[in-house]
C-alpha cells in the first residue's frame, strides 16, 4: 500500500494518509508547482489513476510532460493497489479515495476545493476509473481525460477484449440490446441516469490509438456518449499502440 518513488522528480513528494475504512496508511505522490511554498495562493487539482498492476509511483514521469503537466496546477497520484480497480472490490478503493483521499488532500493542501477546480485523468485500467468515478460523480469533478481506457473492467464481465474494428457495428448494437449492460452502477447506466448533469458540469476527453487492443471498447464508448448528446473530445492516433508515453506525444503534437 506504500510505494515511494525511486527516482527523484522536481516538485514530487510522497506522502501517506491514513484509512480509517481500511485501518492502515496508504501511499501516494503529489506534484506542487513551483512556487507554491512561497505564497498562499490556491491551486486547481489533478487526481492522475494509475493503470492495471501500478501504483502510486507509476506514472510520474507525466509530471516532466509538458502535453500533460501545464506547471500550475497540483497533481495527485493516488495508489488502487495494483489489481483492484477503481471501484470497491478486493478493497473498497471507490470509497477510499472518493470518501477519504480527496477530503485529506483538501485539508492538507492549498486545493481550490470545488468541482470547478478538481479534475480526474488516467490511463488504461485508471483511464476507465477516472471516466467511472466523472460520471457517476458529476457534482465532484469539473473534468475527466482517459488515456487509453480499459472501459471493458467497468461495462460486462464478458466483454470481448480486442476485436476488430470491423465488428465494431455489431458488437455496439449486441451491447445496446443486452440489459444485463445496463445494470445499477455500470459505467452505461451511469451515463444514462448522469447524462444532464454530465453535460452541464464535466469536459469529457477520451484518447485511443488505432493499433491499442482497447480500441473497440472506446470506439463503443463514444458512441454511446454520441447517442446521449454528451459532449466529449475523442481522438484517435492512427498506429499508437497501448502506450502513455505515445498518446502524450501525438496530443504534444496537436
Amino acid at each position: 500500500m506504500i510505494n515511494p518513488p525511486k527516482e527523484i522528480f522536481k516538485n514530487v513528494t510522497h506522502g501517506t494518509f491514513y484509512s480509517k475504512i481500511i485501518e492502515q496508511e496508504i501511499g501516494y505522490n503529489i506534484y506542487l508547482p513551483s512556487g507554491y511554498e512561497e505564497g498562499g495562493k490556491r491551486y486547481p487539482v489533478f487526481y492522475h489513476l494509475h493503470g492495471w498492476g501500478g501504483n502510486e509511483s507509476t506514472d510520474l514521469r507525466i509530471c516532466d510532460n509538458k502535453a500533460y503537466n501545464k506547471g500550475d496546477a497540483i497533481i495527485v497520484f493516488p495508489n488502487a493497489t495494483g489489481e483492484n480497480g477503481y471501484r470497491d472490490y478486493k478493497l473498497p478503493i471507490e470509497t477510499i479515495i472518493v470518501n477519504e483521499l480527496i477530503p485529506f488532500i483538501d485539508e492538507q493542501y492549498r486545493t481550490e476545493p470545488n468541482r470547478n477546480n478538481r479534475f480526474l485523468s488516467g490511463y488504461s485500467m485508471g483511464g476507465a476509473g477516472a471516466f467511472y468515478y466523472a460520471v457517476k460523480y458529476p457534482e465532484l469533478f469539473g473534468s475527466v481525460t482517459s488515456y487509453a481506457g480499459t472501459f471493458h473492467h467497468f461495462l460486462h464481465a464478458d466483454f470481448p477484449v480486442g476485436e476488430s474494428p470491423v465488428k465494431i457495428p455489431g458488437l455496439y448494437e449486441c451491447i445496446m440490446g443486452d440489459v444485463s449492460y445496463f445494470e445499477e452502477n455500470s459505467i452505461l447506466y451511469m451515463l444514462k441516469q448522469n447524462a444532464k448533469k454530465i453535460c452541464s458540469n464535466v469536459r469529457i476527453k477520451i484518447y485511443i490509438g488505432t493499433a491499442d487492443i482497447l480500441f473497440a471498447e472506446n470506439e463503443i464508448m463514444h458512441l454511446y456518449l454520441d447517442s446521449l448528446d454528451i459532449p466529449h473530445e475523442y481522438l484517435v492516433f492512427e498506429k499508437v499502440e497501448h502506450s502513455l508515453n505515445q498518446i502524450l506525444q501525438k496530443v504534444s503534437a496537436i
